[in-house]
């Protein structure tokens, strides 16, 4: 089914339907202002990146709830980064059926414009695995003292010409993907996590891929550390090594209301000799993927209002053999309701 005819029969049964009066409706939209970019003069500005979504969520019954999220893609258009179904198994646990953002480090589950400070994501999302990935499927969410957990099954990733292109909607192979996180509140303040993920990535369901990650936050009253890494590997053809990716961000905020400085470290690496440009399948190997970068951001958040943020972002970025250092300034106004 089309998903325009699909968001209007979901949107228009929860308007109609006996939960009606329980939805509530949110939402949030972006865009960018960047100097820099490839393509450009160097001194010219483009405006882009329009960024946007809904949220419609509410409970059908006592114990049982749902979310929708239509938003905006790139180009044009719309698409789903959730819409699923949820109830409550216990004080404790809680399922939902459907689309849903996959539980992997925390940034993935936590990146709309309002949601973090950056404005370029990190390097791991869209290198390591898809940004903005999404499963369809089944997710268990969990919290017992001062652990939560989240286990996740579903389709799984496809292989592609990279880790960041194996998003699919429909199972490629007979094999499904899952995973997870386990994350630990050592105390008030500062909580640790780790997270896995294990799937067939090939149409004949042979080679692996697989992930580990681990996370880190810490808070105070006018300060915040974060920080992930990442490491994704997949199983080649036996004429050639295993795939690696791995990849990392240390994010530091320094709050004086309604200011919020920024300073950011990340680091990525990828060398993979079977896929890349040209790769169109098993018998069709492409030309390989050998990266090594930095990247350093600078910038700040400024709070006009509650729901209204400015932010800007210098990005210092290179690659392992450049001569110098590529810069890229950004700017984004991202408001929510």
């Amino acid at each position: 089914m089309n998903k325009r005819i699909l968001l209007v029969f979901m949107l228009w049964g929860l308007v109609v339907g006996p939960a009606a009066a329980q939805v509530r409706i949110n939402g949030y939209f972006s865009f960018d202002a960047v100097q820099g970019s490839e393509g450009l003069p160097a001194k010219a500005w483009s405006l882009q990146n329009l960024r946007g979504g809904l949220f419609f969520s509410g409970e059908w019954a006592p114990g049982f709830s749902y979310m929708v999220e239509p938003n905006l893609v790139s180009g044009g258009g719309f698409d789903f980064t959730q819409a699923w179904a949820g109830f409550v198994l216990s004080p404790a646990i809680g399922v939902k059926a459907g689309l849903f953002l996959v539980p992997f480090g925390k940034y993935n589950a936590a990146h709309r414009p309002y949601e973090t400070v950056l404005i370029s994501d990190p390097d791991e999302a869209g290198g390591a695995f898809p940004a903005n990935w999404r499963e369809l499927g089944l997710l268990a969410e969990g919290r017992f003292g001062y652990f939560n957990l989240a286990l996740f099954a579903g389709n799984g990733l496809a292989e592609s010409s990279d880790f960041g292109g194996g998003q699919q909607f429909r199972d490629n192979n007979a094999n499904k993907g899952w995973g997870g996180r386990l994350g630990v509140a050592l105390t008030g303040s500062f909580e640790v996590g780790a997270s896995y993920y294990i799937g067939r990535a090939d149409a004949v369901n042979k080679r692996a891929i697989k992930m580990f990650g681990l996370d880190a936050a810490w808070a105070s009253q006018s300060i915040r550390a974060t920080g992930e890494y990442v490491k994704t590997s997949i199983e080649n053809p036996s004429a050639f090594v295993r795939g690696v990716a791995e990849g990392g961000f240390g994010l530091l905020e320094l709050r004086f209301e309604p200011l919020t400085l920024i300073l950011s470290y990340q680091r990525f690496r990828y060398d993979d000799p079977f896929h890349g440009l040209g790769f169109a399948g098993p018998d069709m190997p492409g030309a390989g993927i050998f990266r090594n970068g930095t990247k350093w951001a600078f910038g700040f958040a400024y709070a006009l209002h509650p729901n209204i943020t400015f932010k800007v972002e210098y990005d210092r970025r290179r690659e392992s053999g450049a001569d110098r250092w590529d810069s890229t300034l950004r700017a984004q106004a991202a408001a929510h309701f």
